[in-house]
């Protein structure tokens, strides 16, 4: 199983270099449109993305505004704090990422079909825990 798990995460980290020179952008911008487009319209403070992506102030600063000057992002004042903007996306922003992750999108779907509904129980619930384990690490808050 541990040699599987490898192989995803290395099979994983290959996808998303390759889309990140397939659309132009660097890695640093793909997870940021990630999470962007996760949070929605809503969007997400500087300093909400930047803790996602594990980034100093400086760095999610400077990743911003490189992804607004290219038409990624845009900023708005932050509602419920005037001294604070919201970051989201813009439809422009994700054009080039859906042209290259649909079709992946329905090549997992459809692999996902052939499963039985029992065995899709059980792989959600594999991917849930694993799902976790990444993010309990990439919160540094290591073993259990």
């Amino acid at each position: 199983m541990a040699g599987l798990v490898q192989a995803e995460i290395r099979e994983v980290l290959a996808f998303a270099a390759a889309m990140a020179r397939r659309t132009g952008l660097g890695l640093s911008e793909m997870a940021a449109l990630e999470h962007l487009q996760q949070a929605g319209e809503e969007g997400l403070t500087p300093t909400q993305l930047g803790r996602r992506l594990s980034l100093s102030s400086g760095a999610v600063t400077a990743l911003v505004d490189r992804m607004e000057r290219a038409g990624q992002v845009g900023r708005r004042p932050n509602p419920n704090d005037r001294r604070s903007s919201v970051v989201r996306t813009l439809p422009s922003g994700l054009t080039a990422a859906r042209k290259h992750l649909l079709p992946v999108g329905a090549d997992l779907l459809e692999k996902s079909a052939e499963l039985t509904d029992e065995e899709r129980v059980i792989v959600g619930a594999y991917l849930e825990a694993v799902t976790e384990v990444f993010a309990r690490h990439a919160r540094g808050e290591g073993a259990t």
